[in-house]
């Protein structure tokens, strides 16, 4: 009985580490899209939004490859595109009151970023809105600048 226990705590940690979700890989939160998504939530919190919002991976991911699009020329910056990320997100869930901010800064911070995006119109409005799922994307390119796209919605838990 006790080699059985033994075999089991050997092969355990074997069998955890081998297993992907069904695409095989997970998505990896660099720290500045944290830490504005963390940004967003205080400010949201600061205007009476105590309610569930949460850092959704689906949707960091998705803002993660739009920023990647803009940051290599693959789109413009600016929404144009944005709703096939939406179609794929749609796919896995069923998100609502769907929203996008994009911004090109040549900041890392992220209260400044955060204060740049409100500086595009109506997204105050956007981020006080009635949402519960973030997912913040940043990528750089070859001159240092900051390419953030920010998705917003509501999903019911």
């Amino acid at each position: 009985m006790k080699r059985k226990r033994l075999l089991f705590l050997i092969i355990l940690p074997f069998m955890m580490f081998s297993c992907n979700d069904d695409n095989g890989g997970f998505t990896r939160i660099k720290d500045i899209e944290h830490r504005i998504y963390i940004s967003i939530k205080e400010y949201r919190e600061d205007n009476g939004h105590n309610g569930p919002f949460v850092e959704q991976y689906l949707m960091v991911e998705e803002a993660q490859l739009y920023s990647y699009k803009m940051a290599n020329g693959m789109v413009p910056v600016g929404l144009e595109g944005v709703d096939e990320h939406w179609n794929t997100l749609n796919e896995k869930f069923g998100f609502y009151n769907q929203n996008a901010l994009v911004l090109t800064t040549a900041s890392s911070n992220e209260d400044q970023i955060l204060s740049e995006l409100l500086q595009i119109s109506g997204a105050d409005t956007i981020l006080q809105g009635d949402l519960t799922q973030c997912g913040v994307g940043v990528e750089v390119d070859t001159t240092g600048l900051n390419y953030v796209t920010v998705l917003l919605a509501k999903a019911d838990s």
